[in-house]
């Protein structure tokens, strides 16, 4: 591996290990995002929050070299300014020093951009690390509207997006434990290579859901999939055999989950111990889906006029 490779994997290591020293999730951004390498969620008694900034990551002493008293000058070209400066989320840019283990940050905005003659230019804090600014990146992120918020979770769920337009279906395992009232499930994500093994994209446990029906939480999760039943893995492992009064039961006589709450089809294959409930599910890229991704190659490629920012 090339030796510049090599410093920037070290940005990326020592970034994600002080934003999480300091209880934030750092998801690094697999899928090339023009200009953005990384995502920051805050988290609540230890669950995502769906709140984030997204970073630009910097490695390398050539970096540091640019000095303005107390500052850091990085300069920024036009179009990378006009990206960040209309990304849906807040964007910052960190600064990784290897030989010096340190990490600076500044908000990318309006207020800390200058345009110089040619290109536009950002001061960075020399004091300004990741581990003494956990309050200012907290009120950064909690700082979203209900729109950014919405889309952030899109943006989260963008490689997940490309792989089933590139595969054609996901795969959605979920257990729901039918009698927690804080809505707890286990949601796992998998995708299928070449050979038909199967990939986890993502798994883990979540809640705060209450007592909404499992069918639209799923929905809610993943707007921008069609879902369904895994038709013929339900074949094979249903546990239901027993529909009475609208409700389903399985050969043991133990209650699965009523048919009122399936308008969509979306229903458990079985019930382990009346405690919890399993569904295997189909996820294929819906208009949503289709659209976001549309609208994300243009703006990280297309070429428009910014009216607003031409100087």
């Amino acid at each position: 591996m090339p030796d510049i490779e090599k410093v920037e994997r070290m940005g990326v290591y020592a970034c994600a290990a002080a934003f999480e020293r300091n209880d934030f999730i750092f998801r690094e951004q697999p899928i090339a995002d023009y200009g953005i390498d990384a995502l920051i969620e805050t988290k609540e008694r230890n669950l995502a929050t769906g709140k984030m900034i997204a970073i630009q990551i910097k490695s390398g002493e050539s970096y540091f070299t640019e000095e303005d008293g107390d500052y850091i000058v990085f300069r920024v070209d036009g179009k990378h300014r006009n990206y960040w400066i209309n990304h849906s989320l807040p964007v910052i840019i960190v600064l990784c020093s290897p030989v010096n283990n340190v990490c600076i940050w500044e908000r990318v905005n309006s207020e800390t951009l200058v345009f110089t003659e040619k290109q536009w230019k950002i001061r960075i804090p020399k004091n300004q690390t990741i581990d003494n600014s956990f309050s200012k990146l907290l009120e950064i992120a909690n700082n979203l509207s209900d729109y950014e918020h919405r889309h952030a979770s899109l943006v989260l769920a963008k490689e997940w997006m490309i792989e089933a337009q590139n595969r054609g279906v996901l795969i959605l395992e979920v257990q729901e434990w039918v009698n927690k009232s804080s809505g707890r499930g286990r949601f796992v994500l998998k995708s299928c290579d070449d050979n038909e093994n199967e990939i986890i994209l993502f798994d883990h446990e979540l809640w705060g859901f209450g007592l909404k029906a499992y069918d639209q939480v799923i929905q809610e999760l993943f707007p921008w999939a069609d879902i369904e039943i895994d038709s013929d893995f339900y074949d094979e492992n249903m546990e239901c055999e027993d529909t009475r009064n609208g409700d389903i039961y399985d050969e043991d006589e133990e209650y699965i989950i009523s048919q009122n709450r399936l308008p969509d089809g979306i229903y458990p294959y079985c019930n382990v111990a009346g405690e919890v409930a399993c569904y295997r599910l189909l996820l294929t890229l819906n208009h949503i889906g289709k659209s976001f991704l549309t609208t994300e190659e243009f703006l990280e490629k297309g070429t428009f006029y910014c009216i607003d920012h031409i100087k």
